[in-house]
This record gives C-alpha cells, structure tokens and sequence, in this order.
C-alpha cells in the first residue's frame, strides 16, 4: 500500500483494492454536505480535510503527497465514492 494517496494503478494486483463482496474500495471518499455544504475528505479512512469546494480536494491530495493532484480523476468511481452527491453537490441539504 501507498503512504500518498493516490490514483489507482491498474497494473497492481486487483485483490488489493476490491473489499468484501468484491467490490472495488475506492481510496478516497468524499462525505455528504453538512448543514453548510461542507463536505469531509477521506483518504484510506484518513482524514484529509473539510472541503468547502471542488478545488479543495485537489489541495487536500496534494498535501497527502499525491504528484499532479490537480489532474486527478475525481469522476473515476474506482478512486472516488461521493457520497450524497457527486462533485456537483456544494450546498446544504434542504430542510
């Protein structure tokens, strides 16, 4: 395993990233907006940060170490669970 996160790499062994179920457990997650729209940033379950807009997670990876974090497939499902909504998603929930 990686310290950074980073992107996939497809020529690992698929064992390595695929859960229970064998299903493909994506490295970086991106939580629900709270009541501000915020939304936390996980990485490995490590948390990386709070991301007020798209751009931050950028920044969050590359603090983690990740090389070209600006050019980061954040669409890729098999590097990316959105959760709540996808990158789109940046204002509170409705009431």
């Amino acid at each position: 395993m990686r310290d950074s996160c980073q992107e996939p790499d497809r020529s690992e062994d698929p064992g390595e990233r695929f859960g229970e179920g064998g299903s493909a457990v994506p490295r970086l997650v991106v939580h629900p907006p709270d009541g501000r729209g915020w939304r936390r940033v996980l990485c490995d379950g490590r948390s990386l940060g709070t991301a007020y807009r798209y751009e931050d997670i950028a920044i969050f990876l590359a603090a983690a170490g990740m090389e070209d974090a600006q050019d980061a497939d954040l669409a890729d499902p098999g590097f990316v669970e959105w959760r709540g909504g996808g990158p789109e998603v940046w204002s509170a929930p409705p009431m």
